[in-house]
C-alpha cells in the first residue's frame, strides 16, 4: 500500500520517514511526502526519489486534489503544530480531504498522552483539538487508527518553565522552574517514537489489521515529575535547580514579564499543568518497548545529553 506522509520536516514525522527508509519498512518507491513548504523536505527524501506533492492544510481545494492525484492507501496525519484548539479544524479539512479522494482508505492519527487512558477526557487545552479531531474520525466513516504520542523527553525545557536549550556553558547561578504544578509524566525520546511509530505504519501497509480501530499509547518506560527533572538537571549540569509551583496566574505573569514570548502561548502553556497535576500524563503502557524490541527511553536515559551545558 502507499503511504501518504505529513509532518515529515518535523521533530516526529522526520524521524518516522527516516525509520520507513533505514528498516525498509515501506519501499520508498510506495511513500508519498504531502508538504506546504517543499524547500523543507529532507535530504533522505529526495535521495530516495519519494514522490512529493502540495499539502497546505489551510487550502481545504489543493488538499482535496493532492490526496486524490496521490493515489495512496494511507494518510498519516501528524497533528498540526499549534497548541491551539482551533488546529483541530486543520485535521477536519485533511480528513475530508482523504474521504473524497477516492483512494484512501485509513487515516493514522497522532494525537497526545495528555488525557489519562483514553485520551478523550482532558482538564488541559492542549489536547482539546486531538479529543475532537478523534471524535471527527469517529464519525467520519473512515478506518482509523490513533496513535497517542508520548510527552517528548526534549521538549522538558518547555514544560520546566522556558528553560534555555541546551543549558549555556560557563552559568555558575540557580537555575528556577516557575511552574503552575507539577505531577507525573512518562517522558520518552524522539527517536523511539519515531521508530515505533514508523513500525506500526509498517505494518498497516502491508495490509496487517489489527490496529485498526484503536488507539495506542507509546510511553516512556516510567514516570518523572519536574522536581525528578530538576534533581537531573543539577547532576548533570552542577547547578543548583530549584522547582516553584506558583499557580497559574502568577506562571502566566512571570513569564509574560520579559516581554518576550507570546500571550497566547504562554496562556496556552499554564493549562497543560491542570492535566500534569491530575495524573493525565501518568500512564505508562509497554507497547512501544514491544514494537522496538527493547526499553524505550526516558527522560531519565536521555539526562546526560539534554542537561550537560554545551
Amino acid at each position: 500500500m502507499k503511504v501518504l506522509l505529513t509532518g515529515t520536516s518535523g521533530n516526529l514525522g522526520s524521524r518516522v520517514l527516516q525509520s520507513l527508509l533505514d528498516l525498509n519498512l515501506v519501499p520508498a518507491s510506495d511513500l508519498i511526502i504531502s508538504t506546504s513548504s517543499p524547500n523543507k523536505v529532507a535530504a533522505n527524501a529526495k535521495q530516495n526519489d519519494i514522490q512529493i506533492v502540495p499539502g497546505d492544510f489551510t487550502n481545504p481545494d489543493q488538499l482535496r486534489k493532492s490526496f486524490a492525484n496521490s493515489k495512496a492507501d494511507i494518510l498519516f496525519l501528524v497533528s498540526y503544530p499549534s497548541p491551539s484548539v482551533d488546529r483541530w479544524l486543520h485535521h477536519k479539512t485533511a480528513i475530508d480531504a482523504a474521504k473524497q479522494s477516492g483512494c484512501m482508505k485509513l487515516i493514522v492519527y497522532t494525537s497526545l498522552m495528555f488525557g489519562g487512558k483514553t485520551g478523550m477526557q482532558s482538564v488541559a487545552g492542549v489536547q482539546q483539538a486531538h479529543i475532537k479531531t478523534v471524535d471527527y474520525l469517529n464519525q467520519s466513516g473512515m478506518e482509523y487508527a490513533v496513535l497517542r504520542e508520548g510527552i517528548y523527553a526534549e521538549s522538558w525545557w518547555l514544560y520546566a518553565g522556558f528553560q534555555p536549550h541546551p543549558l549555556p556553558q560557563g552559568e555558575k547561578g540557580k537555575i528556577e522552574f516557575v511552574v503552575p504544578d507539577d505531577g507525573p509524566v512518562a517522558w520518552v525520546s524522539w527517536d523511539d517514537l519515531g521508530e515505533g511509530t514508523a513500525k506500526i505504519l509498517g505494518q498497516l501497509a502491508t495490509g496487517d489489521s489489527k490496529w485498526i480501530g484503536q488507539t495506542l499509547n507509546l510511553t516512556g518506560p516510567g514516570t518523572s515529575t519536574l522536581q525528578d527533572v530538576a534533581r537531573l538537571v543539577e547532576e548533570h549540569s552542577g547547578r543548583k535547580a530549584e522547582v516553584k509551583l506558583v499557580g497559574k496566574e502568577k506562571a502566566k505573569e512571570y513569564h509574560l514579564q520579559d516581554g518576550q514570548k507570546e500571550e497566547w502561548l504562554v496562556s496556552s502553556w499554564v493549562g497543560w499543568f491542570d492535566g500534569i497535576r491530575d495524573g493525565e500524563c501518568e500512564v505508562v503502557d509497554p507497547l512501544l518497548g514491544e514494537l522496538l524490541g527493547r526499553q524505550p527511553k526516558g527522560i531519565k536515559d536521555c539526562a546526560k545529553e539534554l542537561f550537560t551545558p554545551h
